[in-house]
């Protein structure tokens, strides 16, 4: 599926990053730049392990103010899968949020 991005940065900016597209499988969740805004994304792609080398899983239910997501924690990245259809993304667990919006 394909998804318009954007990013947060400081004092709330938004920033272009593109169209991206998920892919899904029992094992790994992988976010791919498939058309680069202006500027280009400091990411192109990020693959994300759903379970720990000993098979454990990566990924939990969560809640913030309350709304539920499902948070994937893996490969030193964070995923939140907020169940509406949107994602955002924290690279390397900080710095500025990836916002995927779906395209219909």
């Amino acid at each position: 599926m394909k998804y318009k991005t954007y990013s947060i940065g400081g004092g709330g900016t938004e920033q272009d990053e593109g169209i991206w597209e998920i892919k899904e499988t029992p094992k790994t969740i992988t976010l791919k730049c498939i058309e680069e805004s202006f500027f280009g994304p400091d990411f192109k792609s990020v693959k994300i392990n759903k379970y720990y080398r000993d098979g454990k899983s990566a990924s939990r239910k969560l809640e913030e103010d309350g709304v539920s997501y499902i948070g994937h924690m893996n490969n030193g990245h964070v995923l939140r899968d907020w169940l509406d259809g949107t994602y955002t993304l924290y690279p390397n667990q900080g710095g500025k949020p990836y916002i995927f919006e779906p395209i219909s």
